[in-house]
């Protein structure tokens, strides 16, 4: 797998992302300025949800740039985070949220200090990786959800739209052409006869693979047809004459909000900043058959779910998560299409980009940073949630076997 480099590093750290919102989604600057004053005061003896740093043995490194790349699904969160963490800390931490297929790629050919991911890698994916940069680390660092948007205002239809699996099968094979189709679960459907063009993301991207894990796990035809599956980068284009492809979450959202009767899929921090706009988010038919639409509480509720199912079988931060699925959970009030993020790391970054051993100690200070104070930012005002503790738990024991070549890695404050 082959790709462009990415961005070269910015001499200036990246600025809080701000939308266009009358919600005032991102903190003020005198509040990021308060908590930068908490992190510098209390330091890394301070415990965020339970969770305590290790202890100090060294001072940190200052005025260190790090280089990262990957998912566009928390790139909200992951901007907040780069912020805060480069007043507490002075270095600088670049995130061009490229995609996780490049964010995996680019950890590969050891352009990046880290990627982040909301995809299971592949067993070429995984195989090429641990070539290059030997052991990699899987930290799980956010939670949150796919939403399904859709073009409120051209369709002039005011109700909510319900959606089950085996629609959105229906609508990115293109058996379901116009939005009468979908009027067994939406009764005001049913005289609106307006073209469907399903949206979909034409470079490899987690989202894609968070719902295409889902559809398949729902749908036999979906998960044996070839080219489909689950997948970052399915062949539904050439099933769909009426499907747009576009590169990048911003791209998907653009083309939803211009095309009438067209429907996509983003994150629910830009699904939630776009409605303000006539998008509108359509709400998924769990398992017990309850139309659920994507929040903050639905999506914790969700993931804490499938924790309780399948935490115990979870592999170590050094195990093989490709098979970890975190949608479809069993709660009546589940969002089903909801999923961790996580950030990977090789376990010695001298085998990777990282140059020196100060440069090891701030990407260590980096991650511990993220796994207790940036779970501060996972909040009902935005919708990110923290991993289950015991995760955050074992992220912070895996910083402990970090090397740079035979040296410990050491903590530091």
């Amino acid at each position: 797998m082959s790709a462009d480099a990415p961005p070269s590093p910015a001499p200036t750290p990246p600025p809080v992302v701000r939308r266009k919102s009358d919600r005032g989604r991102i903190y003020l600057v005198a509040a990021v300025v308060a908590v930068a004053a908490i992190v510098v005061g209390i330091g890394a003896g301070t415990s965020w949800y339970g969770l305590k740093t290790s202890s100090s043995s060294t001072g940190c490194p200052t005025g260190v740039t790090l280089q990262g790349n990957g998912a566009s699904f928390p790139a909200a969160l992951v901007s907040q985070w780069t912020t805060n963490f480069h007043t507490s800390s002075g270095n600088i931490v670049n995130y061009p949220n490229n995609g996780a297929v490049l964010g995996i790629t680019y950890l590969t050919e050891k352009s990046t200090d880290f990627a982040i991911t909301d995809e299971g890698l592949t067993s070429a994916e995984a195989t090429n990786l641990t070539n290059a940069v030997g052991t990699v680390l899987t930290l799980p660092v956010t939670g949150g959800s796919v939403a399904l948007v859709y073009n409120a205002t051209a369709l002039g239809y005011s109700g909510p739209v319900n959606l089950t699996a085996n629609e959105l099968v229906g609508i990115y094979l293109g058996k379901i052409t116009t939005w009468a189709g979908l009027a067994s679960n939406n009764a005001g459907l049913g005289k609106i006869a307006t073209g469907l063009s399903p949206v979909h993301r034409a470079d490899g991207a987690g989202m894609t693979y968070v719902l295409t894990n889902y559809l398949s796990d729902q749908n036999k035809t979906w998960r044996t047809t070839t080219g489909l599956g689950t997948s970052t980068d399915p062949a539904w284009w050439t099933n769909v004459t009426a499907a747009i492809g576009a590169t990048g979450n911003s791209a998907v959202l653009k083309d939803v909000k211009k095309t009438p009767g067209a429907i996509g899929y983003t994150d629910l921090y830009d699904a939630e900043e776009a409605a303000s706009a006539g998008v509108a988010i359509a709400a998924i038919v769990n398992s017990h058959g309850t139309a659920v639409a994507p929040t903050w509480a639905d999506t914790a509720s969700a993931i804490s779910d499938v924790y309780a199912a399948i935490g115990s079988s979870l592999p170590s931060a050094t195990g093989d998560w490709s098979s970890v699925s975190w949608v479809n959970a069993s709660g009546p009030g589940d969002y089903p299409l909801s999923t961790l993020v996580y950030m990977m790391v090789p376990q010695n970054p001298a085998k990777g980009h990282t140059a020196s051993l100060t440069d090891a100690t701030a990407l260590r200070e980096w991650i511990q940073w993220v796994a207790t104070t940036g779970q501060k930012y996972n909040t009902t005002q935005f919708p990110y949630v923290s991993p289950p503790t015991p995760l955050l738990t074992q992220d912070l024991s895996a910083l402990s076997g970090m090397m740079f070549n035979n040296q410990p890695i050491p903590s530091c404050s």
